[in-house]
């Protein structure tokens, strides 16, 4: 008789491994975007609170895994969206990077 219990239980764990895969990917993508926001910020540093205050990070959610860069100064929205959106690093980081990111998630589930 064929024992099947094994391959059953294999099969049953990708879900997880995938998920884990998938997480462990979002931490690295979130701190590479964190990385280049805090370089490439169009700001000159005063304080140096901004570009040290911005934060990647990577969630588990309902309905998937969430990456997040933000600012953590309450004047970030201010260096977002005031003076025409000259000093803005969040959009422009997202639009530059999130296709190498999705196309990297994309290679991740699918690498065996």
């Amino acid at each position: 008789m064929l024992d099947l219990t094994e391959m059953k239980e294999n099969l049953e764990c990708i879900p997880t491994r995938m998920e884990e895969k998938l997480i462990k990917y979002g931490k690295t993508s979130a701190a590479l975007l964190q990385g280049e926001a805090q370089k490439n910020r169009p700001w000159r540093d005063h304080t140096h609170d901004a570009r040290e205050r911005i934060k990647g990070y990577c969630v588990r959610t309902d309905s998937g895994i969430r990456i997040y860069l933000a600012h953590g100064v309450d004047y970030g929205v201010y260096l977002e969206f005031a003076h025409e959106k000259r000093y803005a690093i969040i959009y422009p980081t997202l639009r530059r990077k999130g296709p190498e990111i999705i196309a990297g998630a994309i290679k991740a589930v699918n690498r065996k």
